[in-house]
């Protein structure tokens, strides 16, 4: 049975993010349309509401007044980030430059997740941060913060949005040099509310100061989001699925690359470029997929894609290999294992070789008594995407996490699949 039809994805998590918590450091008020619904993105609109932020709801979006970066100093200030890394990681950022004290926590997930590559940078400039064995709670105390000239330990656009966010509140300018490149949302938002980032290579600097926010942003659709029904396209016959008004980074859509070149039929219609590329992507079915090798310098532009491209490859004509994903070890679950073993229980050939994933394939899927997403809100979608290729029935444990990063996801998927 195939996927069918035109939808429109949420508004991107990973933006909808950065334009909440950098509205604690910047001034004016911005009007946000297609703002993310999803409980991530909740956590940051509690928090900035918390530590003093006014929104208003109006019939075209949400309107947010900045703080400048002037708030009532929290003592031991407890803020509750859910489940997601992204709060914590640039609130980090954010108050490490700002006085006052905080407690950073999280959920069950969240507790498990490393803190101490964000924590090493803002210690190096200055400021006091605390973590459990590595992980939440973060207590963090801001102080005058110094320059610092830091060489990312690993690819992660959260470790360098922390220390860029930090630098806005320093003494003095700071640089930053990844590993390889990672989205970048962080420096648009803030060179489009008036800051000055600067590259050069893979090293980037920023000098201090207020951000001033533009009247109005549009927030395109999430890619990762659109990625489930869009992947699902390639592998399902007689498939045809158009995301509207989709993000196009080429840092977010790595995924829509690995899919072209496995043979599916994609087609891109760019509509908009500022401040982020946007357009339409439509992803046909084109014959069955061949097998292919993700490297290690693609996986920062599809980390969040690899549980739905795992899929893709166990319809695929021969060996796909996932090369370095050990960064997925470290996300709401050890996804790779998570991965590994449920798609094993549908029947596909998978196996994890060191921090390799290797998935052999064709393979009929089928459906165990029971699947276990373990909570981990993409592993669960996948999931339910594997049970209709396999077009079969059973209970996901853990998926009342999807809402998590997309609560429309059940209702597209009705809408989609054709039965």
């Amino acid at each position: 049975m195939p996927f069918i039809g035109t939808f429109v994805p949420p508004g991107d998590k990973s933006i909808s993010h950065r334009l909440i918590l950098m509205s604690l450091l910047a001034q004016g008020q911005i009007l946000i349309k297609g703002l993310s619904n999803c409980q991530d993105v909740q956590s940051s609109l509690d928090i900035y509401r918390t530590l003093g932020g006014v929104t208003e709801l109006e019939a075209d979006g949400l309107r947010l007044r900045g703080l400048g970066g002037q708030w009532p100093p929290g003592q031991d200030l407890m803020l509750q980030c859910g489940n997601s890394g992204t709060t914590i990681r640039l609130l980090m950022g954010i108050l490490a430059g700002r006085p006052g004290s905080y407690v950073l926590d999280g959920d069950e997930q969240l507790r498990r997740r490393p803190m101490e590559r964000v924590a090493d940078p803002l210690r190096r400039m200055g400021a006091e941060v605390k973590t459990v064995n590595g992980k939440p709670p973060v207590t963090i105390k801001g102080g005058e913060l110094k320059s610092i000239d830091y060489t990312c330990v690993a690819a992660s656009a959260q470790l360098k949005s922390a220390v860029l966010l930090a630098t806005l509140s320093a003494k003095g300018p700071s640089a930053v040099t990844e590993p390889c490149l990672t989205r970048d949302h962080t420096e648009r938002l803030i060179n489009f509310w008036g800051g000055s980032i600067s590259h050069s290579g893979l090293k980037i600097s920023l000098s201090p100061g207020i951000l001033k926010m533009t009247n109005t942003f549009e927030c395109p659709g999430d890619p990762s989001s659109a990625a489930f029904f869009l992947s699902a396209a390639a592998f399902n016959e007689g498939s045809s699925v158009t995301a509207e008004n989709i993000l196009m980074s080429q840092l977010r859509t790595g995924f829509l690359r690995v899919l072209d070149r496995m043979g599916a039929k994609v087609s891109l219609s760019l509509s908009s470029d500022t401040p982020e590329p946007a357009g339409g992507v439509k992803i046909e079915y084109d014959g069955p997929l061949m097998a292919t090798e993700i490297t290690s310098e693609e996986t920062p532009s599809l980390i969040d894609e690899i549980p739905i491209l795992a899929l893709a490859a166990t319809q695929a004509v021969g060996r796909t290999i996932f090369r370095q994903v050990d960064e997925l070890r470290i996300k709401e679950t050890d996804r790779l294992a998570s991965i590994s073993s449920q798609l094993t229980a549908m029947g596909a050939k998978i196996v994890v070789e060191g921090d390799d994933l290797i998935v052999d394939g064709p393979t009929v899927l089928k459906a165990p008594n029971q699947l276990d997403s373990s909570g981990d809100h993409r592993l669960a979608m996948t999931l339910a995407i594997a049970l209709k290729t396999a077009k079969a029935e059973t209970k996901i444990l853990g998926d009342k996490s999807i809402p998590i990063s997309y609560p429309e996801f059940n209702s597209h998927l009705a809408q989609l699949w054709r039965d």
